[in-house]
């Protein structure tokens, strides 16, 4: 085991890189760096950003970010993934929690037995019959349309990010900059990344945009020179839009 913000706080030193050029370099704003170097991750957004601050943070600085996220994972997310059950006192009162149970199971028996009786009273009603002779007309809003008209299905949405002239930085979420993050970090010099979403749109921050080339479903998107935020869909029709 070992402390991870002085392993990061050294590495940093050693390498004589400051905190606002650290800044600069990763994008990540040095209220998060001094954060991570403290061990003070309660600072961070979310768990999400803990670990890809971690691992851009790591790799920057020359350090194995696998073995900063394990140590992470076994310090801080075991204790964290507990706490919201009770901790120890749920333990307390094991007896409590089999009632809780018997009680939930007994309750979904009863609405599963009071529905076939019902489905049973329905199944055994019979239907008024007709009078001689007369035959039911058919409605005329069932006559005009045989089949109903399938709804154009959309497609998912691939967004590849090529860092083809030099490092990017980027950050992508679900839908728009307030849903589920999907990626966060630097992408290093020849690397691409992919990101997959099934959500058909995605929400893109893009540092330094001249480095890199876009592709969304196959489609090679303009190179930008200023920093991109912007909102990637796909219509039903298949048209790439931004």
């Amino acid at each position: 085991m070992f402390e991870i913000g002085s392993t990061l706080r050294e590495a940093r030193v050693r390498r004589k890189v400051t905190l606002q050029q650290a800044e600069d370099d990763t994008k990540i704003r040095v209220k998060y760096i001094q954060a991570m170097e403290n061990e003070d991750f309660d600072v961070m957004p979310s768990t999400a950003y803990v670990k890809g601050f971690l691992r851009t943070y790591s790799t920057y600085l020359g350090l194995d970010a696998d073995v900063m996220l394990e140590e992470y994972r076994s310090r801080f997310e075991p204790r964290q993934e507990h706490e919201p059950f009770g901790g120890s006192s749920a333990l307390r009162h094991p007896g409590r929690h089999t009632r809780r149970n018997t009680l939930a199971f007994v309750a979904v028996v009863c609405m599963l037995v009071l529905a076939l009786f019902w489905m049973l009273g329905k199944s055994s009603e019979k239907p008024n019959p007709l009078p001689t002779g007369a035959v039911p007309s058919a409605s005329p809003s069932l006559t005009r349309s045989s089949s109903p008209s399938a709804s154009p299905t959309l497609q998912a949405i691939v967004l590849s990010i090529t860092a083809d002239r030099g490092p990017v930085f980027a950050e992508v979420h679900k839908g728009s900059a307030t849903g589920k993050l999907v990626f966060i970090g630097t992408i290093a010099t020849g690397s691409t990344q992919h990101l997959p979403s099934s959500d058909k749109a995605l929400w893109l921050r893009l540092d330094a945009p001249s480095n890199a080339t876009l592709t969304l479903n196959g489609t090679k998107l303009p190179r930008r020179t200023e920093t991109v935020q912007a909102t990637f869909r796909v219509s039903a029709q298949g048209m790439v839009r931004l």
